[in-house]
């Protein structure tokens, strides 16, 4: 007797932009785990063009959310899934846009699987309408959190046990090539350009550092976002390190993993974070990473073991944490090494779609089709 396969219509906002959020929605919905062991259909939605248009008002994104809402129902009426997978955004506008989804879903009486790639719902929620909106939408539903840290973003809204489902990278670098010692230690900055992702921090943490006479190389890899190509660029000849740190934009691919191999400090020192896939990527590469102590960062970095943690917006801490892995060439090499066994065990992905193929046959069916 062939089994029934359990419906489940995946609800996922997708590149373009490239975020993480939109990159771990892509490996749910490419992911061939998921589809051998389940009937799914995809509800893509592309509300921004660029990493610019994130968090502005459009009337592209006023029509997508139109479309949206068409396409739901549609399927909702006609597919039928027992799970609506949906990684619903936790703040502000966005949450309200994305309330207008869940009271349908909830109006057809499925049930919701949330996947939280966010974070500040606990805050937010000290306001007694949000709490309450917050309340409505987690209520009798379930919940995906990345770490065990993150679940108490959401423990006074939702009286449920939330699933754990780390992030993944996909394993691009089966073997890491021996590779040639760099004359001066190399540093890496590798993210888009938000102020919120730390990159004036890890800038002023060289400056510091060129004060100090330690001998270095740095790059800056990533999309123009809240800075500018021409704004580093000016930044950097202020500091009077423009001949010490580059910018090399966006680099994707054999490209960006090349840049990662050829560098042997990766700096995170993001302000507002709730995982950091790059951080991953880092370590996949046999990187020691140092970064800051938000979100599920703690859990991914044991600190003095495969890099360190340091304090949020701490430029001096910063500074000599990279100072003393530039002069502990052995530190470096057994952090990386720590790293990227770490990266192996618990964040390739095919443990992802393991932990999210359980999650989905845990969840019990709700109606019968």
């Amino acid at each position: 007797m062939t089994k029934i396969k359990k419906k489940i219509l995946l609800i996922l906002k997708l590149p373009p932009p490239l975020t993480g959020a939109t990159l771990m929605n892509g490996y749910v919905n490419n992911s061939l785990l998921i589809r051998e062991n389940f009937d799914t259909k995809t509800i893509a939605i592309h509300y921004s063009k660029s990493v610019e248009d994130l968090g502005g008002f459009s009337f592209f994104k006023l029509l997508q959310i139109f479309k949206t809402y068409i396409k739901l129902k549609y399927q909702l009426v006609f597919f039928r899934p027992q799970i609506v997978y949906f990684q619903i955004s936790p703040l502000g506008f966005a949450f309200i846009r994305d309330l207008l989804f869940v009271t349908i879903i909830k109006f057809f009486n499925k049930t919701i699987v949330y996947h939280i790639h966010g974070k500040g719902i606990k805050e937010a929620a000290q306001k007694k309408l949000w709490k309450i909106l917050y309340q409505f939408a987690f209520k009798n539903e379930k919940v995906i959190c990345l770490s065990n840290s993150l679940t108490k973003d959401i423990e006074d809204v939702y009286l449920g046990k939330p699933y754990i489902v780390p992030n993944a990278v996909l394993f691009n670098l089966k073997n890491i090539p021996l590779k040639k010692e760099n004359e001066v230690v190399e540093i890496l900055f590798l993210s888009n350009l938000f102020i919120a992702k730390g990159i004036l921090v890890f800038i002023d943490s060289l400056e510091e550092l060129m004060k100090r006479n330690i001998s270095f190389k740095a790059s800056i890899v990533g999309s123009e976002a809240d800075i500018n190509k021409k704004t580093i660029n000016e930044l950097l000849k202020k500091k009077g390190l423009q001949n010490l740190v580059f910018y090399l934009g966006p680099k994707y691919n054999e490209e960006k993993w090349n840049i990662y191999l050829k560098s042997d400090i990766f700096v995170f020192p993001t302000l507002n974070d709730i995982w950091g896939l790059v951080v991953l990527e880092a370590m996949q590469a046999g990187l020691p990473v140092i970064a800051s102590k938000d979100g599920a960062i703690p859990e991914i970095i044991d600190d003095g073991e495969t890099g360190f943690l340091i304090e949020k917006g701490n430029v001096h801490q910063l500074a000599t944490k990279i100072e003393l892995l530039i002069k502990d060439k052995e530190q470096r090499e057994s952090m990386g090494i720590n790293g990227r066994k770490k990266y192996i065990d618990l964040y390739n992905l095919d443990k992802f779609e393991n932990n999210m193929t359980n999650v989905f046959n845990q969840i019990k069916k709700v109606e019968n089709v």
